[in-house]
């Protein structure tokens, strides 16, 4: 307490005096620099107002003597010149000499004719270009001024020059210095007072009484009242020294309840040690009761530690692998894997390690049973345990898999057969179309000769029978064309001509074809093709080919008297423009993050609709062809069903031109014939 005093007491000596020496030396200064520029400013004004007052007596005089030397009188021969510059000398004690010289600098007329008042005279420095100081001495520095005479003819005749001594200068200077010194003293005296005061009054006082404050506070009194303050920055800090007063007490009941909650804490440890011993009895039974449960598990486990030693194998791990336990546990992992005649003991090594690092592992594992020498498939699964040393070990356990693996094998067999015998499908195809090509080409040469050349003399009966031939070998070339297309898309061997045509071209030479077929089954066509249309680059053939096949599609399975309705329009998607293979026909199509032009074509009829299941499957290769008896190749006959393989064509033309197509149809019904419609996107880019 008593170091703390004298600390307070010297912080407050020693901050009343810097306080008190550093207002001294700042008003010493302000007033020292304040004193300094109004000497320096007075000195200045006095000095200008000497050089003016030169400057209107040497006017005046010069004009009195260029009036005379007007009259033709020279400039050295002017009487009672001496005596005007003596009486302008008289007239002010100030000036010290007044003087007119000649063009060379001679005095011909002065103050004082007697005295040679420029010899010895030294130049100095110029203030102006009338103005220059002089070393003379007599008077030692002189302000001299000179004002230029001229004769009647307007030419340099002389000069009047009048100067005044430095000394009055400063004799004015040291007077006013005096003066403001007073003054100035005075002011200084009485601030420094004030402040001397204010000091005692505003700063020591409160700093004094908020010291006390703090003693009491550092003896452990912290219910303190400060006093009022009149100072705001005071008053902030004593309300601070309350506050962190009231902050501290709460601190002292807030460390003798933490006191309390410690011993508290302490009774609680010692109950946590007890129960501590307790777990620790049930950890050993739990250990126990784990080793039982890992001996009578269904899965064979086997544990080896961190050195490859193999330190516990279970029942099942025994007859699994068929060895008894007591030839392996203490023996290295690797080394039984290599009795077991694993197939990749280098892999088992990788997978050891990375268990013992803390992963989760997972393996095939082939082996051979030593009991019965027959060869399994384990899939083992690896997890890093820690044992009753602390030191890390690997759980194995296995789970017998030969069975499945063989079934998976044999699936897999399956599966490269039928892709076998699919490649043999599609290869009969291709070898089939290309083989009927060739005799149908003659059967359809050797008919249409028959029937334009020989037809008016062959019998009706044979000419009937021989048109008969002609038909059906114009329908099993469709039938063959058809299956070309297939083969050449499934093979990616077909090419597109492709060129930068109108769709609606397009459809009209499409409808021009089957234009027939309308009439056969007294239905009607509608056009809605949009105008101003863009260019679309395509393969004219095969886009008709698309249209015609979709056409007659609808011309089948719509009634007698239905409508069908052709389409185009502009259509933006954000499906990224693409050619596509008709292997990846089912695969997603991409999509992009902007919008894309497309022209679209919709076929839309008022028939009997399409079934929702079917609607998956109708581009599938023949998936049109149902029963025997309701195949039929014929182009316009109601519900006949093809070969099934027109939309599959029609679907990789239109993919080959980066294009897509689906179908739209609430669903199959005979009765209400809700009808389907076909949409064909074609890029525009």
């Amino acid at each position: 307490m008593g170091h703390l005093s004298d600390l307070s007491k010297f912080m407050k000596s020693t901050l009343e005096k810097r306080i008190l020496i550093f207002f001294f030396f700042v008003l010493a200064l302000a007033i020292g620099a304040n004193t300094a520029f109004n000497i320096a400013g007075f000195r200045q004004d006095y000095r200008d107002g000497l050089i003016l007052r030169c400057q209107s007596v040497a006017t005046e005089l010069k004009s009195a003597v260029e009036k005379v030397i007007a009259l033709g009188i020279p400039i050295d021969e002017l009487e009672g010149i001496n005596t005007r510059c003596q009486e302008i000398v008289g007239s002010d004690p100030e000036i010290s000499y007044c003087l007119i010289e000649n063009t060379v600098g001679l005095p011909l007329y002065s103050s004082d004719p007697s005295s040679h008042l420029f010899t010895g005279v030294q130049f100095y420095k110029t203030i102006n270009e009338s103005t220059a100081i002089l070393i003379t001495p007599k008077w030692g520095k002189v302000y001299d001024y000179s004002a230029p005479v001229f004769d009647a003819s307007r030419r340099l005749a002389g000069r009047i020059r009048i100067g005044y001594p430095d000394s009055v200068l400063q004799a004015r200077t040291d007077r006013a210095f005096q003066r403001s010194s007073i003054i100035l003293g005075a002011a200084f005296l009485i601030v420094f007072i004030l402040v001397f005061l204010f000091t005692r009054r505003d700063l020591v006082r409160p700093i004094r009484r908020l010291c006390e404050v703090a003693k009491e506070i550092a003896g452990g009194h912290f219910k303190v009242v400060v006093p009022a303050m009149s100072t705001p920055e005071f008053a902030e800090l004593g309300t601070a020294l309350q506050e962190m007063a009231a902050s501290l007490q709460q601190r002292d009941e807030q460390l003798r309840e933490k006191y309390r909650e410690l011993e508290e804490t302490n009774q609680e440890l010692q109950l946590s040690y007890q129960r501590q011993e307790q777990i620790g009895t049930e950890l050993g039974r739990s250990r126990e009761m784990y080793r039982s449960l890992l001996e009578d598990a269904s899965d064979a486990i086997l544990v080896s530690n961190d050195e490859d030693h193999i330190v516990l194998i279970n029942k099942a791990a025994e007859s699994f692998f068929g060895i008894p336990r007591e030839k392996v546990e203490g023996s290295n992992v690797f080394a039984f894997w290599e009795m077991l005649h694993c197939e990749n003991v280098e892999a088992q090594y990788e997978m050891h390690q990375n268990i013992l690092g803390g992963k989760f592992k997972e393996a095939e594992i082939r082996f051979v049973r030593l009991s019965d020498m027959n060869r399994l498939i384990a899939w083992a699964n690896g997890s890093p345990v820690v044992g009753r040393d602390g030191r890390k070990m690997v759980q194995m356990t296995f789970r017998d898999v030969t069975r499945e693996r063989e079934i998976k094998e044999n699936l897999e067999t399956s599966t490269r057969e039928l892709q076998r015998l699919n490649k043999m499908k599609d290869s009969f195809l291709g070898l089939a179309s290309h083989e009927l090509k060739t005799p149908l080409t003659v059967i359809l040469g050797y008919s249409e000769l028959l029937l334009d050349e020989y037809g008016s003399s062959i019998g009706e009966e044979e000419l009937s029978l021989l048109k008969h031939i002609s038909d059906a070998a114009n329908r099993l070339s469709n039938i063959v064309r058809d299956m070309v297309d297939v083969s050449m898309l499934d093979s990616n061997c077909l090419r597109l001509r492709s060129r930068q045509a109108d769709i609606n071209d397009v459809v009209r030479q499409a409808l021009k074809e089957i234009e027939f077929f309308f009439s056969v089954r007294n239905q009607t066509h509608r056009l809605r093709l949009a105008d101003d249309l863009p260019l679309v680059s395509c393969d004219t053939d095969r886009m008709v080919q698309v249209i015609t096949n979709l056409v007659i599609n609808s011309i089948k399975f719509t009634p007698d008297g239905g409508l069908i309705t052709v389409a185009t329009r502009r259509y933006n998607s954000l499906r990224i423009p693409g050619p596509h293979d008709i292997a990846e026909m089912d695969e997603a199509r991409p999509i992009g993050e902007e919008l894309y032009p497309y022209i679209e074509i919709c076929i839309s009829d008022s028939g009997i609709g399409i079934a929702e299941d079917d609607q998956v499957h109708i581009f599938d290769k023949f998936y049109e062809v149902g029963t025997i008896e309701e195949h039929f190749t014929g182009k316009v006959a109601f519900k006949g069903k093809g070969t099934g393989l027109g939309l599959t064509i029609v679907k990789g033309i239109v993919d080959m031109h980066g294009g897509e197509i689906w179908v739209d149809s609430p669903g199959c019904d005979p009765d209400q014939c809700p009808g389907s419609t076909f949409h064909i996107i074609l890029p525009l880019l």
